[in-house]
């Protein structure tokens, strides 16, 4: 018997309870809601407030099975533990256990980006949502940068990007609900802005680049600015119910040059960019009665600034390599009593089937030393950078991963961890076969999906933020004899990853979602090691596969951002 997250204390034994039908009673009839059942073993749920929020505890004997819970959220976690367990019944009977659970970390969120390439269509995202909920998510972003959302004062900007509806946003915030996942709203406010800044109406508002261009960063000291992200957040937060926004406000890489040159030079970068943060904080929280959350990259290129963050807002501490200094940075804001989450990554872009390992130890680091040093909560992030090519299957073994080390971080420097962890990693490969990819057959589709994720090792050298592959494939530089002789063998390696995805059994779109993904990496090798030449059928081949499932479940819009990549090669 198995459970993803992995229970705080779970004691099996040898005797059985039959599961073949359930009778639920419960001392709260909003438990009925989501806990249905009027057969013959008694599931008894009784509220204990003594229990501390979402704990909950599971005794299964021979005859009944009793919950205890600490509230309504407590109680539909600790049914959504019970369903899983009962899935793996056999004859009808599971063994009789005892679970005494609750969380390690408060808020346990998944962020997906939908601004650079893909808009999920609202099916999808509830789909997501039911996955999450499974996981003990409760927190779910989607990253917004563009125009991806109706906004109410921009609707000729968004006539032609097919944006999500502030009608879908408030189904799913209330479908979010319904499942104990809090929708909350993320806008970036300052880098990251091109795709505002490119509108001429709007441009003066942007720091000018290297190039004499409008950048992608506004310019923090012209009002303006701060009038801008005050139209943009106005009716956009009115479909969210979350009390919290993500302001964003990372990577501003243009700050200190021209406009912004001689003030940052005079009180430095970290000053200017912190009295902006103070102004979006203060707009945040007096306005819209929200609690800000941003992004900490500059903050700690210049940790004197940390006496300058605003009191109530929460620091998002990120890193996606295994190298992020967790500790470091933890303790820092540990010690000054501050807000914070930490966030990782599935280590999905710029890969195309994700770097396995490094996202594996970037999880398990962030939540373990969050929990050390009294994180609030921690940020799972998928970015879409280059188009977003990779599909859902190809990032669900993160997904489950990232759900099951935010739940329980386990024991922080710890030696015993390291046996615990190979054993949490199997555990997660047996639930992603059974509940995601239905697999059919004894050939582990998970055990092949994570293995995807591994090509990168076989590289010349590790790459920063994504894989060498992805890096050189759109670079006119010529490849030295050794990286020639590494992407064939990450070329072999892959052909043989084929061959078992040709062998497993398992719903059809997952394997087909997988293998497309593969193909990518097969089609790029070939040509980074054979050039173009007679690779025309096999580029047109995954260009229509690709496209065919980014219809099911997105926008169409923003499809053509990576198939163009492939389009403009020369072959």
């Amino acid at each position: 018997m198995y459970v993803i997250p992995k229970p705080q204390k779970m004691d099996v034994y040898d005797k059985k309870i039959s599961v073949k039908s359930l009778k639920i009673n419960a001392d709260n009839s909003e438990i009925l809601k989501f806990a249905k059942g009027s057969g013959e073993t008694p599931v008894n749920f009784v509220l204990d407030t003594k229990m501390k929020a979402e704990e909950y505890k599971i005794n299964a004997s021979e005859k009944r099975i009793e919950i205890q819970y600490a509230d309504l959220e407590a109680a539909y976690r600790a049914f959504t533990t019970l369903k899983q367990i009962i899935s793996q019944a056999e004859n009808d009977e599971i063994n009789c256990f005892l679970i005494e659970d609750y969380p390690s970390l408060k808020n346990r969120g998944y962020m997906l980006d939908i601004s650079r390439g893909k808009i999920p269509k609202l099916s999808y995202l509830k789909n997501l949502v039911d996955i999450l909920s499974d996981l003990k998510y409760n927190q779910l972003q989607l990253y917004m940068d563009s125009f991806v959302f109706e906004y109410k004062n921009f609707p000729e900007y968004c006539r032609d990007t097919e944006p999500l509806t502030k009608a879908e946003i408030k189904e799913l915030s209330d479908y979010c609900k319904e499942r104990f996942i809090e929708l909350v709203p993320n806008q970036n406010g300052f880098g990251h802005m091109a795709a505002w800044t490119q509108k001429k109406e709007i441009s003066h508002l942007a720091i000018t680049d290297k190039d004499g261009k409008p950048s992608a960063t506004l310019n923090p000291f012209l009002t303006e600015s701060v009038e801008l992200i005050d139209k943009i957040y106005d009716g956009f937060f009115d479909a969210f119910s979350s009390d919290k926004v993500n302001i964003g406000m990372d990577e501003p890489f243009e700050l200190g040059l021209n406009e912004t040159k001689e003030a940052c030079e005079k009180y430095g970068v970290g000053k200017v960019y912190t009295d902006y943060l103070n102004k979006i904080c203060e707009l945040i929280s007096k306005k819209y009665n929200k609690t800000p959350m941003f992004w900490d990259d500059i903050v700690f290129k210049h940790p004197e600034q940390l006496a300058n963050i605003p009191k109530n807002v929460i620091v998002m501490e990120w890193g996606y390599e295994t190298e992020q200094h967790f500790d470091r940075n933890c303790q820092r804001l540990h010690d000054k009593g501050m807000r914070f989450y930490v966030c990782s990554g599935t280590s999905m872009w710029g890969s195309f089937t994700g770097r396995t390992n490094n996202a594996i130890l970037n999880m398990i680091m962030a939540a373990e030393t969050g929990n050390y040093y009294g994180a609030e909560g921690f940020l799972l992030t998928e970015w879409g950078d280059g188009g977003h090519p990779q599909f859902p299957a190809t990032s669900y073994f993160s997904l489950v991963l990232g759900g099951a080390v935010s739940w329980n971080c386990g024991d922080h420097n710890h030696e015993v961890s390291y046996n615990e962890r190979g054993q949490l990693i199997d555990d997660c490969k047996k639930y992603l076969d059974k509940f995601i990819f239905k697999t059919e057959n004894d050939i582990s589709l998970a055990d092949i999906a994570s293995r995807m994720g591994k090509y990168y090792l076989l590289e010349d050298c590790l790459h920063f933020n994504g894989t060498e592959l992805n890096y050189y494939l759109n670079r006119r530089e010529e490849l030295t004899p050794r990286k020639i002789k590494a992407f064939k063998q990450v070329l072999s390696y892959m052909n043989g990853i084929k061959e078992e995805l040709s062998e497993a059994k398992a719903d059809k779109n997952m394997l087909r979602e997988l293998n497309v993904n593969c193909d990518m990496v097969i089609l790029f090798a070939k040509i980074l090691t054979q050039g173009t030449a007679g690779l025309q059928t096999e580029a047109d081949k995954l260009i229509s596969e690709y496209e065919a499932l980014w219809k099911m479940k997105n926008h169409i819009a923003g499809m053509n951002i990576f198939t163009d990549q492939i389009k403009n090669l020369k072959w």
